[in-house]
This record gives structure tokens, C-alpha cells and sequence, in this order.
């Protein structure tokens, strides 16, 4: 929580973003687990989980099977611009190419800028026509998708 919440201060507005149950999402985490989907990494330092990215077939309706999609990555604000991010990145992606899947999407919310330049930075195109509005907290957030390309990573070892 202590990701989004530092993530989306001055978007999201702030009672959601105070209200946020670690309890709530880590059932929400452990049931995808269950279920294998979406497929999920994580990075450690010291015996604590500091990142993780989820990923797995585009959910966008009508996307060909082809096009996978980056669902979620985060990593714990201490961590960041310390290289964390980019490997769970290389990790995602990688493992995409490696599942035959020849693209693949994310969706950020456009006023999200510090991710957009990440996602930038990682290769990742935004597609502006295609665009989606979100509803957190009662306010309606707009989304871009970002748009990019596979390839297999070089090795399967964990980031």
C-alpha cells in the first residue's frame, strides 16, 4: 500500500488512498496465485518482498491472442530509480516473448508521469486513440495504453 500511496498522491484522491486494506488486496494477490494468473515475479532484498510485475494474456476486449499485457508492476518507494523496476521489467517482458506472446499492453493513468517515463524509457509507446476512463475513489481517472513489443529474456532466473 505504501506503493500506491505514494504513487498516486495528488491523483488518486486521498480518502481512497487512506483506506487502502493490506488484508483486502493480499487475498486479492494470494487467489491470483491460486489461480496461476496473472503470472507473477518478485524481487527481494534481505527476506522482504521490495517489487513485483503481473502479466499474462491481454485482458482488452477483442485483442488478439498474441498480445500479452503488464497488468501491474510495483516497487516499494525506497527502492525506487535504483534499478528494481527496470529488472522486474526485463523479468515481465522477457517471459512474455518466452510465452509466445509477440506484443503486449499496459494501461497508466495519464496523470501517472513518473510511470509514463518508465514505461518510456523501457520502449513502450503510448497509443493516445486509445484511451479509457477509470472510477477510484469517485473520481473518473482517464488511462492511455502503453503499446510495445516482445522479446524472450536471455535467462528464466529471477530479477
Amino acid at each position: 500500500m505504501r506503493t500506491w500511496r505514494a504513487a498516486y498522491v495528488d491523483i488518486v484522491p486521498q480518502p481512497y488512498l487512506d483506506g487502502l486494506s493490506v488484508d483486502k488486496r493480499e487475498t486479492a494477490l494470494r487467489e491470483g496465485l491460486a489461480r496461476g494468473k496473472p503470472e507473477m515475479w518478485v524481487a527481494v532484498n534481505d527476506a522482504q518482498v521490495i517489487g513485483w510485475i503481473a502479466f499474462g494474456p491481454s485482458r482488452d476486449a477483442g485483442a488478439p491472442p498474441a498480445v500479452g499485457e503488464i497488468e501491474a508492476i510495483y516497487v516499494l518507494p525506497e527502492y525506487w530509480s535504483t534499478g528494481v523496476g527496470r529488472e522486474l521489467w526485463r523479468a515481465g517482458a522477457g517471459r512474455l516473448g518466452e510465452r509466445g506472446f509477440t506484443s503486449f499492453t499496459l494501461w497508466v493513468l495519464e496523470d501517472n508521469v513518473r510511470a509514463m517515463r518508465f514505461y518510456s524509457a523501457a520502449g513502450m509507446q503510448p497509443n493516445p486513440a486509445t484511451r479509457k476512463l477509470l472510477s477510484i475513489g469517485g473520481k473518473s481517472l482517464p488511462e492511455v495504453r502503453y503499446e510495445g513489443r516482445s522479446t524472450p529474456s536471455r535467462s528464466s532466473d529471477s530479477p
